[in-house]
């Protein structure tokens, strides 16, 4: 299976990489949430095809919030998208590639919260 451009990718957010932007006067994700030379992300089709939602995504990850961009931005970036299902996880996909800061700014400013978890 592939994924169509369109299908979006949920990036687990750790609360240290979520930071509070004046200019936006909201909380966004740190670009160094997206500088992983492979970005482990959930796959959304997969997780709806197997049943989940984005639920699944944050299990066993207590405190942790949730952003999605698409598989299609992510090769736009020319980075590559490929599914790697692990035995706990079929909707496990990496996207691989240099990230510059360049490339994990467009990664970080197209990227739309699923979850935020609340201020402590």
């Amino acid at each position: 299976m592939s994924l169509e451009d369109d299908a979006e990718l949920y990036r687990r957010v750790r609360p240290d990489q979520i930071v509070d932007d004046q200019n936006l006067g909201q909380r966004r994700p740190s670009s160094a949430a997206f500088k992983d030379p492979n970005l482990s992300v959930d796959a959304e089709p997969v997780l709806r095809s197997a049943g989940l939602d984005w639920h699944f995504s944050l299990s066993n990850h207590p405190g942790f919030s949730l952003a999605s961009f698409t598989a299609g931005l992510a090769r736009t970036l020319n980075l590559t998208v490929e599914l790697k299902p692990e035995t706990d996880n079929p909707a496990h996909t990496e996207v691989t590639g240099k990230k510059t800061q360049g490339t994990a700014n467009v990664l970080r400013d197209a990227s739309q919260w699923i979850y935020l978890e609340p201020k402590a």
